[in-house]
């Protein structure tokens, strides 16, 4: 390329940044948070009663020696994990006022609620 055209690209890009307005874009990403957050809750809803499933559905496999106890502690575990992620998450973002709006079964809601009743 030569430097005239060199020139002249970067003189064009600096031309459409400067004429074009707001794209707009929160609009977009309120509209695309809230669908976000009533996918989640109702996918929590739905791997939560798979993974009720699983567990008793494992059970009895442990208990018949299908599978070894420690492969049941493994997934209890990672169940439980995958369950505390939302917490966790609200936790360390410290967001907590706008999950108890959203997700009604936060840590922090529970402990609120719990230390009300005591």
């Amino acid at each position: 390329m030569t430097k005239k055209s060199m020139f002249f690209c970067i003189m064009c890009i600096a031309v459409i940044v400067l004429m074009s307005g707001d794209a707009m874009a929160a609009g977009v990403f309120a509209s695309l948070k809230q669908k976000t957050i009533s996918f989640a809750s109702q996918l929590r809803v739905f791997a939560y009663a798979i993974s009720c499933f699983g567990i008793v559905m494992f059970t009895f496999l442990a208990i018949s020696g299908k599978i070894n106890f420690k492969h049941l502690g493994y997934i209890f575990i990672s169940l439980f994990m995958l369950s505390a992620t939302g917490a966790i998450i609200d936790y360390f973002t410290g967001s907590h006022a706008k999950l108890q709006t959203e997700f009604k079964d936060t840590y922090m809601n529970t402990v609120s609620h719990s230390s009300l009743g005591s």
